[in-house]
């Protein structure tokens, strides 16, 4: 049987994996509490003009997901900021992105609700006007997107892999016609720079052409992030992304960041703000689908959302780890893997799938999966019938 609700979040980390061993313990302390832990890279730029010609630098990253209840939610946030000392420059980052809708099998492992829920003991302040931005792109146009987002204002983008799956891997040998592994690259920004990375970072790509892949964003409900950009040499004692914090606490605000450039009358040019707008396509009401299941169930959970009617799915994979639950062979520690199956598609077609798949599901006696639906605020993807798909001004970003 499956049940529904609205009352969780889905809470993320990204930490150095050093940092790792002293925050997951932490958050496994309770009985009952689980999260899902994968592998992930950095972005950092040279500052020297010769070196960024080179590929950007990648430092290791580990993440942390967990399904959490809303009233728990703030508790673990700042607990996690205390534990990684996430409020240091180049730490990491952790926030929380409410979903609308829950599905929830009757085994999957639902965090338990704790007594005192909602409190934070933590004395570092969590933002709220956070936006998180994905793009699923080739390994080939990783690089130039990259380095749009950095040079856009916001930190490197993280970094992670997954595959790839839709309407040509059911079409026999042409499927070999198709790259299935993708990098996800993830940026964390605040709300009034979010438009500008955002379509920085779509021009880059060109997602207006075809089989480029795809962006869109998620809101986040409250977060921290300190992730860094580029790495130089240079003998100041703080570097230019601590120097930009520090105006922005002073002045309250960050519009003196705006850089757009206008003609005034032909004398001259001036400063102006969100004058460079793309025109744009509306893609409304778009939800972000999740689903999560065993390893070996995945095929069986993809094909029920591809014959639920799921446009195309990306699938990567991650260690379950709960608290009290530890395996091991020979000495060593064993984790079940869990498949993370994702897609973006209209809020009525995900609410039909949701459906669909819950039925087929409790037919087949699956009962330890999940499903959680996200409202989309803005995505960019190609969108089949525009003659002049080419020109920039038709990449589809829903506002």
């Amino acid at each position: 049987m499956f049940t529904n609700s609205n009352k969780f979040s889905i809470v993320t980390a990204i930490l150095p994996n050093a940092t790792t061993n002293s925050v997951l313990p932490v958050v496994l302390e309770d009985p009952g509490t689980s999260a899902l832990v994968w592998k992930a890279r950095g972005t950092l730029l040279q500052d020297h003009w010769w070196k960024r010609w080179l590929p950007p630098i990648s430092p290791a990253k580990t993440m942390l997901q967990m399904l959490v209840p809303d009233a728990d939610v703030s508790r673990l946030v700042s607990t996690i900021v205390e534990t990684g000392r996430l409020h240091q420059q180049a730490t990491g980052a952790v926030f929380s992105t409410p979903c609308d809708s829950v599905y929830l099998g009757s085994e999957f492992h639902v965090w338990p609700g704790r007594e005192g829920a909602g409190v934070t003991s933590g004395q570092h302040s969590l933002t709220e006007d956070l936006s998180i931005i994905l793009a699923i792109v080739g390994h080939n146009n990783a690089d130039r997107v990259s380095k749009a987002a950095i040079n856009s204002g916001t930190h490197g983008p993280v970094v992670y892999y997954c595959e790839g799956r839709g309407l040509r891997d059911r079409l026999g040998w042409l499927r070999i016609t198709k790259e299935h592994e993708k990098e996800v690259m993830m940026v964390i920004t605040e709300e009034s720079d979010a438009d500008g990375v955002f379509e920085a970072m779509a021009k880059a790509g060109d997602l207006h052409l075809p089989g480029r892949g795809f962006m869109y964003r998620l809101k986040i409900d409250r977060g921290m992030f300190n992730l860094p950009s580029r790495i130089s040499h240079h003998h100041y004692d703080a570097n230019m992304q601590q120097i930009i914090n520090a105006i922005d606490h002073l002045s309250g605000h960050t519009h003196w960041r705006d850089q757009s450039v206008f003609d005034i009358g032909g004398q001259g040019r001036g400063v102006g703000v969100e004058v460079l707008k793309t025109n744009t396509a509306p893609l409304e009401e778009q939800v972000c689908l999740s689903a999560w299941a065993k390893r070996e169930q995945c095929s069986m959970v993809m094909d029920m959302l591809l014959d639920a009617g799921a446009p195309g799915l990306n699938i990567a994979y991650a260690r379950f780890n709960a608290a009290g639950a530890d395996a091991y062979l020979a000495g060593a520690r064993i984790n079940e893997e869990y498949g993370m199956l994702q897609c973006v598609t209209g809020a009525n077609v995900a609410q039909e799938i949701c459906g669909l798949v819950e039925r087929d599901a409790e037919q087949r006696g699956l009962t330890d999966l999940c499903i959680t639906l996200r409202e989309v605020p803005r995505m960019a993807t190609y969108v089949p019938g525009n003659t002049d798909f080419r020109q920039p001004t038709n990449i589809a970003l829903a506002s």
